[in-house]
């Protein structure tokens, strides 16, 4: 039986490996290119994990510190290791040197995002959460809840898992929804329910890199304070160097959020590390005992000493300066997809990058026209994928450590295959 047969029987057949009408194997990766097996020329790789592995694969950096981790740990429970502590202070001081944040570290993004609502509902001892249309937060059952309906298709779960969410339009550099508006909405929800917390990314990930107007954040920061409302701030895909720096929402002018969630490529994208970041009073309402606050593998000895030891390196070797600079020449060498008839919206801010695909004849959304374009990416060897609310946005997602050589090697690939889209459609 060879591997497709396998496939075929026996693996899910409604998992992300759908994605691809091709079937593939990877054998190796390494910086953003991915070898599968029977090939000898590589892929280039622009997905990245979902910005999981943020420095491209096996960064040798990275995997000194793995291989130097491992050689020490594997997992133990209940205790707190010096990395879980001295990463804890880390993150603490990177939200805030006015408020001695708390830290709980659990598994994957998903899991962050049930601990902060479970956190934000538990405080407050109220039940609603506002999140945002378009937004993407997970696909746990708690997660998914604050997801945009169009990601997530929530009739799989078998019960009303959103029965406790209100969502409100998203302002955008590219729609015409203002703050004000969106303001007014999230007070008239307040004032109609009893609103725990708002969470929001502040650079909108599966939706396709949707970058808020500029006033938005430090408003929503404002109307949050004003009711007693919790602000969750999801950096999980866009935090941590993705965007420019260690948090985006710091740019928009927002201080002492209640809650900071991170995730993905924090230990490098080799153990699943998240990290709830909170005021100090939300962990305190929570009684030690019988607590949710803990699972098989968080507080993990080795991710947390990979994430450590990573920061470190970050700090020592300065990895995320100069990210906006890097953007901004990326988006100068794909001025090339403004032109197409076929594309529209190209946006950026650091190395999270994206544009629309879009019908020429009528210039709307075309999720059909997205999977051709992805198709003929991958014929020539270039693996994307398409994402947002109408599935026709294509993400861009480069290593933070990209060099301009490989800037101008990825808009040369990129254009090539756009070349070759138009051949088909037009």
């Amino acid at each position: 039986m060879n591997f497709k047969e396998i496939k075929d029987l026996h693996a899910c057949p409604c998992d992300e490996s759908k994605m691809y009408d091709k079937f593939l194997i990877p054998v190796k990766t390494q910086g953003m290119w991915v070898w599968f097996d029977g090939d000898d020329e590589p892929y280039l790789d622009l997905v990245l994990n979902y910005c999981s592995v943020n420095f491209g694969h096996c960064y040798p950096p990275v995997t000194e510190i793995v291989n130097q981790v491992t050689k020490k740990f594997d997992q133990i429970h209940s205790f707190h290791s010096k990395d879980k502590l001295e990463l804890s202070c880390y993150l603490s001081n990177k939200v805030s040197r006015d408020i001695n944040y708390k830290v709980y570290f659990n598994v994957g993004g998903s899991a962050a995002v049930a601990d902060a609502i479970r956190l934000c509902r538990y405080a407050t001892g109220k039940k609603y959460m506002i999140s945002f249309d378009g937004s993407f937060h997970g696909v746990s059952a708690a997660a998914a809840s604050v997801t945009d309906d169009r990601l997530v298709a929530k009739a799989q779960y078998g019960i009303p898992i959103a029965e406790y969410n209100l969502s409100v339009p998203f302002p955008s550099l590219h729609n015409d929804v203002s703050v004000q508006a969106c303001m007014e909405k999230i007070q008239d929800c307040i004032d109609q329910y009893d609103v725990a917390g708002v969470i929001v990314e502040p650079i909108q990930g599966a939706a396709g890199f949707v970058i808020p107007k500029n006033e938005f954040l430090s408003q929503l920061s404002n109307i949050c304070s004003k009711n007693g409302v919790k602000l969750v701030i999801d950096e999980i895909q866009v935090g941590f160097g993705r965007a420019g720096g260690f948090f985006v929402f710091q740019d928009y002018g927002v201080k002492n959020p209640d809650i900071v969630l991170l995730s993905k490529s924090i230990a490098g994208g080799y153990f699943p590390v998240s990290a709830v970041i909170a005021k100090p009073e939300l962990y305190d309402s929570v009684s030690a005992k019988g607590t949710a606050f803990q699972t098989t593998f968080n507080n993990s000895t080795m991710g947390l000493s990979i994430a450590n030891q990573l920061m470190k390196l970050v700090e020592e070797k300065k990895l995320f300066d100069g990210i906006l600079e890097k953007g901004k020449y990326f988006l100068e060498k794909l001025d090339f997809i403004d032109k197409s008839p076929c594309t529209a919206d190209l946006r950026g801010r650091g190395l999270a990058l994206a544009f629309d695909i879009i019908n020429p004849g009528t210039q709307k959304p075309s999720p059909d026209l997205a999977k051709m374009f992805m198709a003929t990416c991958l014929e020539s060897r270039v693996i994307t994928y398409v994402c947002g609310v109408n599935f026709n946005s294509v993400k861009i997602i480069p290593p933070v450590v990209v060099t301009k050589t490989e800037t101008d090697l990825i808009a040369e690939r990129l254009e090539a295959c756009l070349s070759l889209f138009h051949k088909k459609v037009c």
